[in-house]
């Protein structure tokens, strides 16, 4: 996001800790440009929108992964506010130009079965269209919390916006990006891989940077967590987080709906694999359209190393899991990341417990999101080490 920020003109000085950002208010440059969002959905759709009020060509493209990913809504919701865009190769797919002919304003309809992600692009789009835009919704919304945060970033930042209360209507005005101070939270589904991976041993881990209190959806963790028998504390002195993880938790045979945290189903597979009795998870239809279909990515690679996972189906769409859990595993197979960062994570975390150290592919993909992840199990004592396996890096931990 840095990157695709820069090519639009910003100027960015990173600092120890902390960025310094000089925008270009509604100045855009005539330049044209190639703006790669490599395997990020989130910076392609929303560098997509923000290249509609460029008053120059810009094409937006990515990696294999990102031209599989649905982008049709979004892209003819731009054109129904006045973008030009077309697609390069597939219709209706990345990458994309956008001619530079500006937003105009009106109305658009997005799904909110398929990705808030849409919603929050031609939010953050809408307030540079030379008229107000309004945002109809269809179908049920998910992720609700991810379009609140988006919501409250804008409100903060001088924008002009009111919401529905069902988060099925918006209205934007035209108005301009306030500069501010801004502080970034703690990230719930990194955190979940570190907070699942102390809830699978008994003893005590404390999380630093951690201050309690989220908007996040993937805050969900921590209830389920608790009520899986684990104690989740936080001392906002020290902005930390402590976990006590007593002798006989992880007792399951209780439903969690995942509609608001999709990003952690596969933290919840991965833990769900060590419970007592049964996690069911429903609600994560979304999944299916990240990079790749996290549900049936992870029931095959669990079911692999010999867990009894099994996926839900709501009306022939893959929505969820049932696990039940055993104490451990036998270990030592070798396990895909489907390309996706964060099944790789969910893999690696679920392998912690078992007897034989496994292989993982695909772990070059976790710099997408958690560049550290290694670093941190690392801290905790976990041995890893870099193998080649037909011709294509891997993992392996033990």
């Amino acid at each position: 996001m840095k990157n695709a920020c820069r090519a639009f003109g910003a100027k960015i000085v990173e600092h120890e800790g902390f960025l310094e950002i000089q925008g270009i208010g509604q100045s855009f440059p005539h330049v044209q440009r190639v703006i790669r969002a490599h395997g990020s959905g989130l910076v392609f759709r929303i560098v997509t929108a923000l290249a509609s009020v460029q008053p120059s060509p810009v094409v937006v493209t990515g990696d294999a992964t990102l031209r599989n990913r649905v982008m049709e809504p979004l892209l003819q919701a731009l054109r129904e506010l006045g973008a030009d865009i077309e697609s390069i190769v597939s219709e209706n797919k990345a990458p994309v130009v956008n001619w530079g002919r500006g937003l105009k304003g009106g109305t658009c309809r997005l799904p909110g079965d398929i990705s808030s992600q849409f919603i929050t692009a031609i939010l953050f789009a809408a307030p540079l269209a030379e008229g107000p835009v309004e945002i109809e919704v269809t179908g049920e919304v998910y992720s609700p919390s991810y379009i609140r945060q988006t919501l409250a970033s804008l409100t903060e930042a001088g924008i002009k916006v009111s919401a529905s209360e069902d988060l099925r209507h918006f209205q934007v005005e035209p108005s301009s990006y306030q500069a501010q101070d801004v502080t970034t939270r703690e990230d719930y589904t990194s955190a979940s891989y570190l907070l699942a991976a102390a809830a699978l041993f008994p003893g005590r881990t404390v999380l630093t940077n951690v201050y309690g209190d989220s908007m996040q959806g993937e805050f969900a963790i921590v209830p389920i967590l608790e009520r899986l028998g684990v104690s989740v504390t936080f001392d906002r002195a020290t902005s930390s987080l402590t976990v006590d993880n007593p002798p006989g938790s992880l007792c399951g045979d209780f439903e969690v709906d995942a509609r608001d945290c999709p990003n952690i189903v596969p933290t919840l597979a991965a833990l769900g694999a060590y419970v007592r009795g049964s996690l069911r998870v429903t609600g994560g239809r979304l999944t299916r359209f990240h990079k790749a279909s996290r549900i049936e990515a992870m029931a095959a690679e669990l079911t692999r190393a010999g867990v009894d996972i099994e996926v839900l189906y709501d009306d022939g769409i893959c929505d969820g899991f049932e696990v039940r859990g055993a104490r451990t595993y036998p270990g030592g197979v070798t396990l895909s990341s489907w390309g996706d960062h964060r099944i790789f994570m969910s893999l690696f975390v679920a392998g912690l417990r078992m007897r034989s150290a496994n292989r993982f592919s695909g772990f070059e993909d976790v710099r997408l999101s958690f560049p550290t992840f290694l670093e941190e199990f690392a801290r905790a004592g976990v041995r890893t080490a870099a193998v080649e396996e037909e011709n294509a890096p891997a993992e392996t931990v033990g």
